[in-house]
C-alpha cells in the first residue's frame, strides 16, 4: 500500500515516516520544495505515484505568523489540503488531513465532540477549518483528524523542549499559565493512529485523535519538570492575562476522542502516560 506524505520533515511527518517503516505502508515523501498551494505541483506527484493514500502533515503552524500573513495561512492550510483532496480523488486515493483544536473557541469546559460548532478565534484556526471544509467537499471519503498540542518527545522546538532549556538555569523560575487547557499529545501517538487508520479505515469523516484527559499548560509544565528531575516548585502559576499574544488562542479545549476509540483501531493513552513514555 502506497501513501504520499506531505510535510515529511516536520515533527509529525518525521514520526509518520518512522511509524510507516514499522508497518505495511510504503511512504513516498513529497519534496519539501513543493508549494502545496500550487495545484499543478501537488497533482504531478500524486499522479506519478498513484497512491492509495495521501497524508498531509504540511501546515503553517505559527499562530501569530498566520495572523500577520492571512493570505499565506489560507494558501497553505486551506488551499493546500483542497489541492491534495482533488488530486487524491482523481486517482482514487483518500486523504488524511491533520487539523487542530484551534477550530473551536475554547469558551466552555465540556469536552468538544466532532459535531460541535466550530468558532475559531484566530486566522490560523479559521484557515485550518477552511481546509477541513474543502477536503470534505473535494474528497468526501477522506479523513480529517483533529489533534491538540503536538510535541515530538525530547526533540524539535515545542513547549517541552523550550521549558527544559529554561530549567537548565538552576536559579530561574518559569511562569506558566494555568487558564489555557488542551490535550498534550506526542507525535508518536498521532503517527501510530494514522498508520492504524490507513491500514484498516473506518467510516470516512472527522475524528478527534489526541491523548486523553485535559491539562493546563501549568500542569503539563510541572510534570515535565518533575520527570526531568527538576524542582516543580520553580514553575510559577500565572494567568494568560499577563502574557498577551498577537493572535488569540482558545482557552479551554478538551477534545472528546470517543468516536475514534469506538473504532478500536488504536488505544489512546492519557497525556501523562504519553509524556512519561516519550521522556524515558
Amino acid at each position: 500500500m502506497k501513501a504520499v506524505l506531505f510535510g515529511a520533515r516536520g515533527q509529525l511527518g518525521t514520526a509518520i515516516v518512522q511509524a510507516g517503516h514499522e508497518g505495511q505502508v510504503e511512504l513516498v515523501s513529497a519534496d519539501r520544495s513543493i508549494d502545496v498551494a500550487d495545484a499543478g505541483a501537488v497533482q504531478a506527484i500524486i499522479e506519478a505515484v498513484r497512491p492509495e493514500w495521501v497524508i498531509n502533515c504540511a501546515a503553517m503552524t505559527d499562530v501569530d505568523g498566520a495572523h500577520a500573513d492571512p493570505q499565506r495561512a489560507f494558501a497553505v492550510n486551506a488551499l493546500g489540503p483542497a489541492n491534495m483532496a482533488r488530486s487524491a480523488e482523481s486517482v482514487g486515493a483518500r486523504l488524511v488531513q491533520i487539523s487542530t483544536e484551534a477550530v473551536f473557541d475554547g469558551e466552555r469546559t465540556a469536552p468538544y465532540r466532532e459535531g460541535d460548532a466550530c468558532r475559531p478565534v484566530s486566522v490560523y484556526g479559521a484557515a485550518k477549518l477552511a481546509g477541513e471544509s474543502l477536503v470534505a467537499i473535494y474528497s468526501p471519503e477522506s479523513f480529517v483528524l483533529r489533534t491538540s498540542w503536538l510535541y515530538s518527545g525530547g526533540s524539535g522546538m515545542n513547549f517541552p523542549t523550550r521549558l527544559l532549556q529554561q530549567l537548565e538555569d538552576p536559579d530561574r523560575s518559569i511562569s506558566v499559565v494555568t487558564d489555557v487547557v488542551g490535550n498534550p499529545t506526542p507525535t508518536s501517538v498521532l503517527a501510530d493512529a494514522v498508520m492504524a487508520l490507513v491500514s484498516s479505515p473506518p467510516a470516512a469523516g472527522t475524528y478527534h485523535v489526541c491523548c486523553l484527559e485535559p491539562a493546563s499548560k501549568h500542569e503539563w509544565a510541572v510534570e515535565i519538570a518533575r520527570s526531568a528531575g527538576h524542582d516543580p516548585s520553580r514553575i510559577r502559576e500565572v494567568t494568560s492575562a499577563g502574557f498577551p499574544t498577537v493572535a488569540r488562542r482558545p482557552k479551554h479545549v478538551d477534545l472528546d476522542c470517543g468516536k475514534f476509540l469506538a473504532t478500536s483501531l488504536y488505544s489512546l493513552p492519557t497525556w501523562s502516560e504519553a509524556w512519561r513514555s516519550s521522556s524515558d
